[in-house]
């Protein structure tokens, strides 16, 4: 049995193979043919899943404020201003060092 670190990297190839065949399907698709649907919709829940397993912070790591600011739709500025303005609170902060859960939302 593989560790999750071992295993990132196979789920990582799994999605590249999942957005080629997404793809290939949607080509199908968009060209009418009415049975490309259902596996192209199965392929599209598998890459949604395996992409929310790839996430940073799914495994409770914690996130840079570059990957914060990413999940947020912000700028690593904004978030940073935010946060010295009180509107957020990262998980750990120790000198310049500051981490996220990437669970905190802006108040």
């Amino acid at each position: 049995m593989k560790t999750i670190v071992e295993a990132t990297p196979c789920l990582e190839r799994s999605a590249r193979l999942l957005v080629a065949r997404v793809g290939q399907l949607e080509e199908l698709v968009c060209h009418g043919e009415e049975e490309a649907w259902i596996p192209y919709l199965l392929t599209l829940g598998t890459l949604a899943y395996v992409l929310d397993h790839l996430a940073p912070g799914r495994r409770g790591e914690l996130l840079t404020t570059a990957q914060m600011a990413a999940r947020l739709n912000l700028s690593p500025k904004t978030l940073l201003k935010r946060k010295a303005h009180g509107k957020i609170r990262p998980a750990l902060e120790c000198g310049k060092l500051i981490r996220w859960r990437g669970d905190e939302l802006p108040r």
